[in-house]
């Protein structure tokens, strides 16, 4: 199976970088806990990824990231998730966020690549329900059909962070500057969020989710 350009890009990574990923990933993946959860949620969720964003700035806020990871509560049960229920959306926005500070403290590949996985799941999931969940048979051989409307929103943001990544090593910028790109990345992350809350009350109307 083709690894897309974008996951390639994270395999090869600095840990500066990963960290810069994964906090673009919970910002735009948030969108789900600022729509559907609850007071608390948001309160946590706003004030974990102000760190997150620190930590990709290069400020030393490891002690505070590790309190909030702490202070990470999720309501489901893995053995018992019911994807077809709001709390789903909200617990994995929260592990976005939670994700975005522990690679702060302990960047990895893998952490990098369950970001990105996870909002590109979550927002199939949305394009399915937004399609009318048809279900598509893909035969043997046969190419499966394209991402979705969000899908491919997603992708795309996905890939102007790697470039812009990219362009930093083009110039021959020392790392360090990665943090002159945050302002950037993370203005582009949250319109993608404002943008995909739009879609996620469209989702929860349909699917009659109580607000």
């Amino acid at each position: 199976m083709t690894t897309s350009p974008e996951l390639q890009a994270i395999s090869n990574a600095s840990d500066s970088e990963l960290v810069l990923i994964c906090a673009a990933a919970a910002e735009r993946g948030v969108a789900f806990c600022r729509v559907l959860g609850t007071t608390e949620n948001v309160a946590w969720a706003e004030e974990t990824l102000r760190l997150a964003w620190m930590s990709a700035a290069g400020e030393p806020v490891d002690d505070e990231c590790a309190d909030a990871l702490d202070d990470l509560e999720l309501g489901y049960n893995d053995d018992e998730d019911d994807t077809s229920q709001p709390e789903f959306f909200v617990d994995q926005s929260l592990s976005l966020v939670g994700n975005a500070i522990s690679v702060s403290l302990e960047p990895t590949v893998a952490k990098a690549e369950l970001s990105v996985n996870t909002v590109r799941t979550l927002l199939a999931m949305l394009d399915s329900t937004l399609a009318g969940e048809q279900v598509v048979i893909v035969g043997y051989g046969e190419k499966p059909p394209p991402p979705g409307l969000l899908q491919q929103m997603e992708i795309s943001a996905e890939r102007e962070v790697v470039d812009l990544l990219a362009g930093i090593d083009r110039e021959g910028t020392p790392k360090a500057s990665i943090a002159s790109i945050v302002p950037r990345v993370k203005a582009a992350s949250r319109e993608f969020s404002t943008r995909l809350a739009v879609s996620i009350e469209e989702v929860a109307d349909l699917s009659g989710w109580e607000p």
